[in-house]
């Protein structure tokens, strides 16, 4: 699973927006490590070229840890043609 480290983001001057270029047709939803953490995933640095916040998400998926995901999961940016408010 791909996440991206706001606190590298936030370093570089940036704000999570810069995530969506190129995939305007989706939303960007937030958890925190802890979160994570907290249903035994790991989050680990995986820099890419274009993408210096970019990190993975380690460990068992279960359907129950999926759902736990989606439930807690924050907008920050809603897709678009949605009713979703940010809600960060």
């Amino acid at each position: 699973m791909s996440v991206y480290r706001l606190d590298v983001i936030e370093a570089e001057g940036d704000t999570p927006a810069r995530v969506m270029v190129g995939h305007s047709e989706y939303g960007l939803a937030s958890l925190t490590a802890g979160q994570f953490r907290s249903r035994q995933q790991e989050v680990r640095p995986d820099p890419l070229p274009e993408e210096s916040a970019h990190a993975k998400v380690v460990g068992t998926k279960t359907t129950s840890i999926r759902r736990w995901f989606a439930r807690e999961a924050r907008w920050v940016i809603p897709p678009p043609g949605t009713d979703c408010p940010p809600n960060g």
